[in-house]
């Protein structure tokens, strides 16, 4: 097939060899545009602990399409970064403290709050809080103390740990010389009652008891060392027959215990005669009496001492002990708070709702006590106000959506202990693209350079192709392609080309594409020049469908243009 053009009475005429186009098939074009919000699929723990002679590595993986970019933020959402010999950022995101001497400890660093936040086109996500302690070592040495009492009444003995390293030292049993093991437990054994709580509990003492010597072991949870105690406690019996009202050394305690954990209170005074013990119960709500616990078998008292086997939410509360003798009475208050793990819930986790419609999100939430529903929109606070409405701390009604509330939701449940956080993505309805600024028609000389640009909306975020005549742009350094998206999600494309020529001229077409449709505009760029035809690709046709031939030339200003086949002007017929 030949084609003509001709320009100020002279012919020129070119041979076309034509090859095969390819063009992209529907499916590339949907899996371009499949996005999906950033998840996270480990999810940093909410305490970290360790010692300065160890350091430790937090780390934080997340999935979604594109592949989220993982960030750490400290409490105020500012981003972290390396520090030299304190603080490390891998490249997998991981969050790494080195060993570190104890002259070189930093509250900012070791002793802080942080967050991971994941981020991709689609939105942000943040982690629940996490709490860094680096402990600096210390050497302890636990305690045994001497305590008092009256022949056949209950004794308690504590082992005491030093208040630097309370909070990571636990005592899992007693000796008692030489080689008699006393283990914690619900009931003991009649004589022996290691409370879960760590004390050693005699019942019932004889002078007997007053000869044996105890010790207690210790577990540090960071070093995993065992520690015996190298001094040994003693019963201090008193031999003295005069009469003494209950005396208690404790006589406030608070405790913290969770659902369905066992529970044991011991009730010991120091009391002649031998006191009666009395338990008694005040709580918010009146579901359960202390005699109702002990009927139903889900607690009982063994000589003073209450034992429940799992604790329930209804437990938070006040627990009481009276200890009376002919003497007096003392009362020991026990405050217990119950707690269980928070968890939350945020639905639909995926919702598709178009442009000026209304979305619901809910989050259910579980666990207790819950002090906060903090909720966020792309990792910042989420702003309330006429279009975005509380309806209550666990339900956001968004109404008339608009473009900038598609992304990642998320409700964050906090209390003083913990906190859990769960994510939703808000997605718009697919809306067909649309061009909002289009290059216009130009004219002009060679030499200078031009920029020729396309600026499309719709969701999903379209992607614009180029076009010349038809055809894919030319190869070549003068001509750059550039496209970009806008934090409102529009994407806005340029053609640029330097020290223009003839032969840059033409229909210059932009095509902005997405799964939910597509839109172009075309306008031509006239360089004055010399008639010029591009060589083009080899073109299919189907037989008995519709042929469209553009002749892609070049040049200004082109009097005529002529398609030929077989050495005869088409058309031939209409």
């Amino acid at each position: 097939m030949n084609w003509k053009a001709e320009a100020k009475g002279k012919s020129f005429y070119f041979l076309i060899t034509l090859t095969l186009c390819v063009s992209t098939t529907a499916t590339e074009v949907s899996n371009y545009f499949d996005t999906q919000g950033p998840s996270f699929s480990l999810e940093p723990p909410s305490r970290i602990e360790f010692l300065n002679t160890v350091g430790n590595t937090v780390s934080c993986i997340a999935h979604g399409n594109p592949v989220p970019i993982v960030q750490w933020l400290d409490k105020e959402n500012n981003p972290i970064t390396s520090i030299s010999k304190v603080q490390h950022i891998f490249t997998n995101g991981s969050l790494h403290f080195p060993p570190f001497a104890a002259e070189e400890f930093r509250q900012d660093v070791h002793w802080a709050i942080y967050r991971c936040s994941a981020s991709n086109s689609v939105g942000t996500i943040i982690s629940r809080d996490v709490v860094v302690k680096a402990v600096v070592y210390q050497h302890y040495e636990p305690e045994v103390q001497n305590p008092g009492g009256f022949i056949g009444s209950n004794v308690l003995i504590k082992c005491n740990i030093p208040s630097f390293v309370k909070e990571y030292v636990t005592v899992t049993s007693w000796l008692q010389e030489p080689n008699f093991n006393i283990y914690p437990s619900l009931e003991g054994d009649g004589k022996n009652h290691m409370l879960p709580t760590g004390e050693l509990l005699l019942y019932n003492i004889t002078r007997d008891d007053s000869q044996k010597i105890y010790r207690c072991r210790t577990h540090h949870k960071l070093t995993q060392d065992s520690k015996v105690s190298s001094n040994v406690g003693k019963i201090q019996l008193t031999e003295m027959r005069e009469l003494v009202p209950p005396i208690m050394n404790e006589k406030k305690m608070s405790l913290l215990a969770r659902v369905g954990d066992p529970l044991v209170l011991a009730c010991v005074a120091y009391a002649n005669p031998k006191p009666t013990y009395r338990w008694h119960i005040t709580r918010s709500s009146n579901e359960e009496s202390m005699q109702h616990m002990i009927a139903t078998g889900r607690a009982k008292i063994k000589d003073g001492t209450l034992i429940i086997s799992a604790i329930t939410k209804s437990d938070d509360g006040v627990f009481y002990c009276t200890v009376t003798n002919s003497e007096g009475s003392e009362t020991l208050e026990v405050k217990l708070s119950v707690s269980s793990p928070l968890s939350a819930i945020l639905q639909p986790r995926v919702q598709t709702v178009n442009l000026g419609q209304t979305a619901d999100l809910i989050c259910s939430t579980s666990g207790f006590p819950k002090q906060q529903v903090l909720w966020f929109k792309d990792g910042k606070t989420l702003r309330s106000g006429a279009r975005v409405r509380h309806l209550s701390t666990e339900h956001i009604r968004i109404t008339s959506i608009v473009k900038e509330d598609k992304g990642m939701y998320q409700c964050i449940l906090k209390n003083d202990l913990e906190s859990s956080q769960c994510s939703a993505e808000l997605r718009l309805g697919e809306v067909a693209p649309q061009l909002l600024y289009k290059f216009i028609e130009q004219t002009m000389q060679p030499g200078p350079s031009v920029s020729l640009k396309c600026s499309a909306s719709g969701n999903p975020t379209p992607k614009i192709v180029w076009h010349l005549d038809g055809f894919p742009l030319p190869n070549n350094d003068r001509l750059m392609i550039g496209q970009y998206v806008t934090t409102f999600g529009d994407v806005i494309s340029h053609v640029n080309i330097s020290a223009v020529k003839s032969e840059d001229g033409g229909e210059y077409e932009c095509k902005a594409t997405s799964r939910a449709g597509a839109v172009t505009h075309s306008a031509r760029l006239n360089i004055y020049g010399m008639p010029y035809i591009r060589h083009m690709p080899k073109i299919s046709a189907v037989a008995g469908k519709v042929f469209t031939l553009k002749c892609p030339v070049a040049g200004y200003p082109i009097e005529n243009v002529f398609i030929e086949k077989d050495g005869i002007r088409l058309p031939s017929n209409m």
